[in-house]
């Protein structure tokens, strides 16, 4: 948590999770990554100190809602997030996507298009897929029958080689990144569909930042835009 910020001193738990290009842990058990990078130029802008903790997804949102970590990476603005997080940024677009089996592909030229596969799609607890999914969403009667939900990419990839699923939403980088660093992600295919297309941020919990801290951290996110180092990690990744 914060714990104290004074004239500079600041220290702030930040949430990873070990998975594909955004986060990785090392052997030496260190960091590294897209979010891994936009967190340390903030931070460091900010001279602020900072901790690295390895939380599932869903499981981070809540710690970040009651105050248990202070900061997420590539977090979707939302209505409902909005009440607990203050969001800084943006980092980048993300685009979600539909991934298939390429030995079992299906034609989806629309959101409603998901909604009627022969398998259910593979969907992770509390992810953000846009207005127009949740909209969809919010009208389906049988939501088990379209959807399932799965914890991690190994399960997702076990269901779709096995035929359980007709495929799953992911942010595209990440597939793209997994397709050239990952066997089990060679016989993945990526549907011309965009899902989703919107900005993430970083996002602070409400319950341990001040507005003083809110603000200093907006400065920094100002200062690293202006100086380039946003743009430099986007093209060290290959998304500028």
């Amino acid at each position: 948590m914060i714990l104290t910020f004074g004239t500079s001193a600041c220290e702030y738990v930040v949430r990873f999770e070990d998975y594909g290009a955004q986060s990785k842990l090392d052997k030496s058990l260190n960091w590294h990554g897209l979010d891994v990078d936009f967190a340390k130029a903030l931070l460091d802008e900010a001279h602020c100190t900072y901790r690295f903790v390895s939380v599932p997804w869903g499981r981070a949102l809540k710690m970040l809602e009651i105050g248990e970590i202070d900061m997420m990476l590539s977090v979707s603005k939302t209505a409902l997030r909005m009440q607990y997080a203050y969001f800084i940024g943006p980092q980048r677009m993300e685009t979600i996507v539909f991934a298939m089996n390429t030995n079992r592909v299906f034609d989806v030229p629309t959101v409603e298009s998901l909604f009627t596969l022969p398998s259910p799609v593979a969907i992770q607890r509390d992810a953000y897929y846009g207005e127009a999914f949740d909209k969809r969403m919010v009208q389906e009667l049988d939501v088990d029958s379209h959807f399932i939900y799965v914890p991690d990419n190994q399960l997702k990839l076990n269901l779709l080689r096995h035929g359980r699923i007709s495929g799953f939403l992911e942010e595209k980088y990440n597939i793209l990144y997994q397709k050239r660093n990952n066997p089990d992600f060679v016989a993945i295919t990526i549907s011309p569909l965009v899902v989703n297309e919107d900005p993430v941020y970083y996002a602070f919990s409400k319950q341990t930042i001040s507005k003083e801290q809110r603000e200093k951290l907006q400065a920094a996110f100002i200062a690293i835009k202006n100086s380039g180092k946003l743009a430099q990690i986007l093209k060290k990744y290959k998304l500028d």
